[in-house]
């Protein structure tokens, strides 16, 4: 049975350009705004830039792993498992209905498709196999380790999926590519060359379509962003080199920097790119929005925090975090993800938290931590309590996986949780108390893991999960509710 797809459509401006327009298909679709593509989009077309274009952004749901892929070719591990259907809806539903409905151009010369990390993938693979339809891509953070074996499990570069479908095909004369990478995306490095495995699989792909007589001079775009990362902050900001390369007008496509040399090294960051045009701002990073705290109470009737209490007793490792990669958990925990910062260690978070969850609830009454800002929204005590139970079952799920136990477990229903937990009968230092006793575990449990361990991976709630994506998403879901109380429960108190 097919899915409702929910699509973001924008429109070019009214003065210049006329109908057909070229158009952009965009995976991922639902990050526009993460992405900052209206306001990129915006200073590109007031400074014309581009030519008039539409955008196509396709949102993905919690199936993005099983339609994202190589059509008709799952991974090792059976993602991708839709993929064809997904490329059938493209093909046959999308693209005549785009014609029909938003005057845009059904020569595929005008038509290019693009996407992130796995969505990428997505893209390349339905421009090399369709190039009826349309026969430009760009690819951020591909993910073209989409392979047929783990690694560990005989996997040689060989299993790569795509280039084996590269090598066995030919480029149409008209395809032409834009792929990008970041020197962060990961760390990485199957075979120890000092690469990291996203940059070479890239750069092994386009060796690939070199080979199969593609001209690399013309027909390929290689940006490399030092420092940058597998994220939608990273991507945002490379996003004007890949529409002035797509739909750029003559005299600004001619800004463009050259790209890097396909070349098989470890990178100088010196030949580096400049990612914008000279004439370009760079949007300043935005500032981080300070957590309003409430008067702190006395310090007798203060409870120390779980890293206070337990610190003696915590062996703090020194092993480097490597963030999860997609794949490693359900399409809507990248949400919490995303909100644990690029630079910061999980696992000093656990510990840091605690302090602003103390401060959010220092000086309230049991009345005020009763309150909702809306009805049939939960209390403050209720939001306590439900991140101390998820964060129980968070780490529950990294304990069996970390063990080898990688069964399917069960999700769980927040809202029945929270309606049987009898949080307003009980004092906010109770609450408080339980909290830093769970945190206190949950550390000491995370402090545990060898890199082997946070590897590791099960199911849980119909989806994948490793015991590292579980150690990303226990302090960003914390994030999640400091950042609702700060906007929604702050405001009323």
């Amino acid at each position: 049975m097919g899915r409702e797809v929910e699509l973001s459509v924008l429109l070019p401006p009214l003065p210049g350009g006329t109908a057909p327009y070229p158009v952009l298909y965009l995976n991922d679709g639902q990050d526009l705004e993460q992405l900052q593509l209206p306001a990129t989009l915006a200073a590109l077309y007031s400074r014309q830039a581009v030519r008039p274009f539409v955008l196509v952004a396709i949102h993905a749901n919690e199936q993005r792993v099983q339609e994202y892929g190589t059509a008709g070719y799952p991974d090792f591990n059976g993602r991708g498992s839709q993929a064809a259907t997904y490329s059938d809806f493209i093909l046959r539903e999308l693209l005549p209905y785009c014609q029909g409905n938003y005057e845009v151009s059904a020569a595929p010369e005008d038509a290019v498709m693009a996407g992130f990390s796995l969505g990428g993938l997505s893209a390349f693979d339905l421009v090399w196999h369709h190039p009826e339809a349309f026969t430009r891509a760009g690819a951020f953070s591909g993910s073209f380790w989409w392979r047929r074996r783990a690694v560990g499990a005989g996997y040689t570069p060989a299993d790569r999926i795509m280039h084996g479908l590269v090598r066995a095909g030919r480029p149409h004369p008209a395809h032409s590519f834009w792929f990008q990478t970041g020197s962060l995306d990961e760390r990485n490095d199957r075979n120890e060359n000092g690469v990291i495995d996203s940059i070479e699989d890239c750069l092994d792909l386009m060796e690939a379509l070199i080979h199969s007589g593609l001209n690399a001079r013309q027909s390929i775009r290689y940006v490399q962003v030092e420092g940058g990362h597998h994220h939608p902050d990273t991507w945002g900001r490379v996003l004007p080199d890949f529409l002035l390369w797509a739909f750029g007008q003559a005299e600004a496509s001619a800004t463009l920097p050259q790209p890097l040399p396909v070349v098989r090294l470890q990178l100088d960051p010196t030949l580096a790119p400049a990612i914008l045009p000279p004439t370009a701002t760079v949007a300043p990073e935005p500032a981080a929005v300070p957590l309003v705290l409430s008067p702190p109470a006395s310090p007798a009737a203060q409870i120390l925090p779980a890293d206070a209490i337990f610190a003696s007793h915590l062996i703090t490792s020194v092993m480097p975090i490597t963030r999860p990669v997609e794949g490693d958990f359900l399409p809507y925990s990248a949400g919490y993800i995303n909100l644990v910062p690029l630079d910061a260690d999980p696992r000093q978070t656990l510990r840091t938290q605690p302090q602003e969850i103390h401060a959010a609830f220092a000086g309230l009454s049991e009345e005020q931590a009763e309150k909702t800002y809306a009805p049939g929204k939960w209390t403050l005590k209720e939001m306590l309590l439900h991140q101390i139970d998820s964060e129980r079952v968070f780490a529950y799920r990294a304990m069996r996986f970390a063990r080898g136990d990688s069964q399917d477990l069960l999700g769980f229903e927040q809202d029945e949780y929270v309606v049987h937990s009898a949080a307003n009968a009980r004092t906010v230092a109770s609450l408080l108390a339980e909290y830093d006793a769970t945190r206190a575990a949950t550390v000491a449990l995370f402090d545990s893991f060898t890199e082997e361990q946070l590897n590791r991976r099960g199911t849980a709630n119909g989806g994948p999960a490793t015991v590292r994506a579980l150690l990303y998403i226990v302090p960003g879901h914390e994030r999640h509710h400091l950042n609702i109380i700060r906007e929604r429960y702050q405001p009323i108190l």
